[in-house]
């Protein structure tokens, strides 16, 4: 009876880990939609009204918006490959968060919207592969106990 206790206790903290994995990668994913919706935004506000989307363009809000991509991306996307060991999130975000950076650093006019669009992209996916692999692993745990 203990040892099925222990086993439950430890599947138990397991399913909490992966749900918690799980809704830091939602949080991720309507992170980079928010920032995919900037960006289109910006685009249009800025061709139908200068002044609108000159306050959208504002370096500000994208160097916040890295900042936090970067801290979630790491802290999410870690957790992740800890918990299931699989490389491919990792990778392709850490490619998205590498574009952001590369329209938020280096890039001008239509390059850095490319680059950085590209990279929410990829940063996105990432995230939600890194939460169908952690909900999948979720499941699996479940069903090896059951």
């Amino acid at each position: 009876m203990a040892v099925m206790a222990s086993r439950f206790s430890r599947t138990s903290s397991a399913a909490r880990e992966e749900a918690r994995i799980g809704r830091l990668d939602r949080v991720a994913i309507a992170l980079s939609s928010l920032c995919l919706v900037h960006c289109v935004a910006t685009v249009l506000l800025t061709a139908v009204l200068a002044s609108a989307g000159a306050a959208l363009a504002n370096p500000a809000w994208h160097e916040v918006g890295f900042t936090i991509a970067m801290l979630i991306g790491a802290v999410a996307l870690g957790r992740g490959y800890a918990a299931h060991r699989d490389a491919r999130p990792l990778l392709v975000g850490g490619v998205g968060l590498a574009l952001m950076g590369v329209g938020l650093l280096g890039a001008e006019g239509l390059p850095e919207i490319a680059a950085t669009m590209s990279g929410v992209v990829l940063l996105a996916l990432a995230h939600r592969r890194n939460a169908h692999r952690g909900h999948a692993h979720a499941l699996a745990a479940g069903h090896r106990d059951a």
